[in-house]
């Protein structure tokens, strides 16, 4: 089951037509993955305190209709990807109330050791956590389908 965060648009985030900036979606992705995180019992911080790192790889959005100032958000974030090496997460923007969607997108990451950023394998180096982000990700998938 996705996790949903939701947001209200602020003027600052808008353009001068009033229109929500192309580059506002992936800052309100990465909210909506921290909340997943810590919806699932998990913290980011946590994770980096325990010397686990988790950079952003690559990350997509399409843009299919405007979002606006002070419209009220709902930013869907589900696990798509999980290995112990990678993750991805798939998101989707709606209008609260509404079904039509406005955006969707992807972010893919890699663990990495905080120290030398290089890779390494998530299950060996933090396997609660692991097991736990395992859980939720074999669920979206389930659902996904």
């Amino acid at each position: 089951m996705p996790n949903i965060t939701e947001l209200t648009v602020r003027y600052a985030e808008t353009d001068c037509m009033g229109v929500v900036h192309h580059a506002v979606y992936p800052v309100w992705f990465e909210v909506a993955r921290t909340d997943y995180i810590k919806a699932a019992g998990l913290s980011y911080a946590d994770m980096e305190k325990g010397g686990v790192m988790l950079p952003v790889s690559g990350i997509s959005c399409r843009y299919r209709l405007p979002a606006r100032y002070d419209d009220t958000l709902l930013i869907e974030a589900r696990i798509s990807r999980f290995t112990p090496a990678r993750i991805e997460f798939e998101y989707k923007v709606t209008r609260k109330g509404e079904t039509e969607v406005l955006a969707t997108g992807t972010s893919s990451h890699g663990f990495v050791d905080a120290e030398t950023f290089r890779p390494l394998n998530f299950k060996k180096a933090m396997p609660e956590f692991y097991a736990v982000m395992e859980k939720h990700a074999e669920r979206d998938c389930r659902e996904e389908k």
